[in-house]
């Protein structure tokens, strides 16, 4: 990787942000929304998307992920049906698509007949199903910094209504926890009073990325471990809840109920110093909750609530794990200090290859007369399009996105909206917005090539920021100097089921007025290599 900084007119220099950033592209793991079980590369995440958009499944509740494997064998169930009834003919490659899915979650044996969550309908007698299965992934890593290999690998084992699933890697790269983070503004720095990946032997790393006992009971399920969490309309990032931080330590309760789908979590943050008059290691947790209403197959609305608390002698508080209490109320009558957010969401699909969706975040909202404090809200909108006379193997999306100033922080330190230093809403972080656009081709069930290109600005209001009175209307967004931020990229995927499978990717960027400095200018370009055998 070649990165230069440019002051005025000429020099070069190593620019140290982009290298780490860019070292590694972590593409053996989920691209953007968390993936089922025993998928360690989110080619099934994909699949699913894209084939709700092109009418093929059906409606499902796609804004609330990771889906479970149960959810996603009932998907299927569901779009076989629609093909088989002639509600809806796929294009050859959505036909493939689908085949390859039902080959992959047939692992089990008479997995497709399992359950029927959306009608509470057993089509079969689940305690009778007893299996096992891992996956095992060995990786070649190429980077311009060095080689290396990794290993990934994945355990699940059903009987009856207990699933436990257990997800694991080791590797000796320095690792960003998005694949696409070198195209964004660097994460919130030093934040983390411990960083959850230590290096072991060779530099290497051993981590359990996700691990769970989760009990499935028609209806309900209780999931007890450390799992993703992913909640919004957008099929890469979200304004909310996102999977740019690391998974969380919880408790999540979900319940499905015909058109409707209820979620509820608490989990346990990472510790984070406080210097501010007395030094202490202040302890943090986050519960939140959503609903989701699936009108029909083309519309699909939903609406979360969630907080953030910590503090030196904090632990757990019940009234935020009370599934069915609202956070602000109960925050307002106990007069605490706690980051209280509102997220809604929407995407409707006005014909088959076409989709729109939208989400809105409220961090604070002044809706007394006369408030003298700013908004704290972020948003995106976007629409992805698989134009039938191109046999829905081409597909464009664009994106834009926004967030104040003044979102994800909060006036407590403790309450900033961060999970082991990384944001775990946009990865842009605050006062910053951003525009993309993506074209994919899907030449075959197994190869799949895509160009992306973005720009985004990047104010200096930073997540330790607090607002102490500022006259906000007179600010511009973003704040202060902007940096211009341009970047483009490409990545070959060739992905069967099982066997050989290989990624390519390079990436350019290229940041105007770098570090907030007038005048100052970087770019670097990565390539990056993955050969991997799976079985």
């Amino acid at each position: 990787m070649n990165v230069k900084r440019n002051p005025g007119n000429l020099g070069n220099l190593v620019h140290p942000a982009l290298v780490s950033i860019a070292c590694l592209l972590w593409l053996s793991s989920a691209y953007a929304v968390p993936n089922p079980p025993l998928n360690l590369d989110g080619w099934v995440t994909e699949a699913l998307a894209k084939l709700e958009t092109d009418g093929v499944t059906g409606g499902f509740h796609r804004h609330t992920a990771p889906l479970s494997r149960a959810e996603v064998i009932e998907i299927l169930h569901q779009a076989e049906a629609r093909v088989r009834t002639g509600v809806v003919v796929p294009s050859e490659i959505d036909r493939k698509l689908l085949e390859k899915l039902k080959r992959e979650f047939s692992v089990f044996r008479g997995a497709l007949d399992v359950y029927d969550l959306r009608n509470n309908v057993s089509l079969r007698n689940p305690s009778s199903t007893l299996s096992m299965t891992s996956l095992i992934f060995p990786e070649l890593r190429v980077t311009t910094e060095k080689i290396a290999p990794a290993l990934e690998g994945a355990f699940h084992y059903q009987h009856g209504n207990l699933t436990l699933y257990t997800e694991c890697e080791a590797h000796n790269f320095e690792e960003p926890y998005r694949p696409d983070n070198f195209l964004y503004p660097p994460a919130a720095k030093g934040t983390s009073a411990e960083q959850r990946l230590e290096r072991w032997r060779g530099g290497y790393t051993g981590n359990v990325k996700r691990g769970y006992v989760q009990i499935n009971a028609g209806q309900f399920n209780v999931l007890m471990g450390r799992d993703a969490i992913f909640w919004g309309a957008s099929p890469q990032t979200s304004v909310g809840i996102s999977d740019n931080s690391p998974p969380f330590d919880q408790v999540r309760l979900t319940g499905t109920f015909g058109k409707f789908k209820a979620t509820a979590f608490t989990a346990q943050l990472d510790a984070t110093w406080n210097d501010e008059n007395v030094r202490y290691l202040a302890k943090r947790y986050l519960s939140g909750h959503r609903l989701d209403y699936q009108h029909n197959d083309r519309l699909e609305i939903g609406i979360a609530e969630w907080v953030l608390y910590g503090g030196d002698a904090q632990t757990l508080d019940f009234k935020y794990a009370n599934p069915v209490t609202f956070y602000y109320a109960l925050q307002y009558n106990a007069k605490s200090d706690d980051n209280v957010m509102f997220a809604f969401d929407i995407a409707i699909r006005p014909f088959d290859g076409v989709r729109l969706y939208g989400e809105w975040l409220i961090d604070d909202f002044q809706y007394v007369p006369g408030a003298r404090d700013p908004h704290a809200v972020a948003w995106l909108c976007g629409v992805e399009w698989y134009p039938k006379k191109l046999a829905r193997q081409f597909g464009l999306r664009a994106e834009y996105a926004r967030v104040n100033r003044w979102a994800y922080t909060h006036l407590v330190p403790d309450n900033q909206f961060t999970h082991f230093g990384a944001m775990i809403g946009h990865p842009i972080g605050n006062d910053a917005d951003t525009f993309t656009m993506r074209a994919s081709y899907q030449f075959t069930v197994s190869t799949k090539a895509e160009f992306a290109a973005r720009v985004s600005r990047n104010g200096e209001g930073t997540v330790a920021a607090r607002f102490y009175g500022e006259d906000f209307n007179a600010l511009p967004f973003p704040t202060g100097v902007v940096e211009h931020i341009t970047a483009f990229g490409g990545t070959v995927t060739y992905r069967p089921r099982r066997a050989w499978n290989a990624r390519f990717t390079y990436a350019w960027q290229h940041t105007r007025n770098y570090q907030h400095s007038v005048g100052e200018s970087g770019q670097g370009h990565r390539a990056f290599l993955q050969l991997g055998y799976l079985w």
